[in-house]
């Protein structure tokens, strides 16, 4: 679980430097909205992967690779688009979205103690 740990910090740090990034590096305020909207996303997986680097069992690892997975793909492409106007990658929001929600109902089958 400490690469869960590891990654959650990282993921935590790259929300809080995109959403203050979207203050002063892009132009268009929708941009901007989604930048913060990937950020509070990216932000809340880095928060549950912190407390499921505290636990053990196979179900409560898948779940946290998923939620953070899922969460740098949704807003990394955000990220992509806002920040440099890449669009090749749109596909990876919903699928980054759909691995989140993926994780989270895994985690809530999970046991909090193995």
């Amino acid at each position: 679980m400490r690469l869960i740990n590891l990654i959650a910090g990282l993921s935590g740090a790259w929300a809080l430097m995109a959403m203050a990034g979207s203050h002063h590096l892009v132009s268009d305020a929708d941009g901007a909205q989604w930048v913060l909207l990937g950020g509070i996303v990216q932000l809340s997986a880095a928060l549950a992967g912190l407390v499921i680097a505290g636990r053990s069992g196979r179900l409560n690892l898948v779940a946290g690779i998923l939620i953070l997975a899922g969460a740098a793909l949704f807003a990394g492409e955000i990220d992509l688009h806002a920040f440099a106007n890449i669009t090749a990658f749109e596909m990876l929001a919903p699928v980054g979205g759909g691995l989140g929600i993926l994780g989270w109902i895994v985690l809530a089958f999970a046991k909090p103690k193995a």
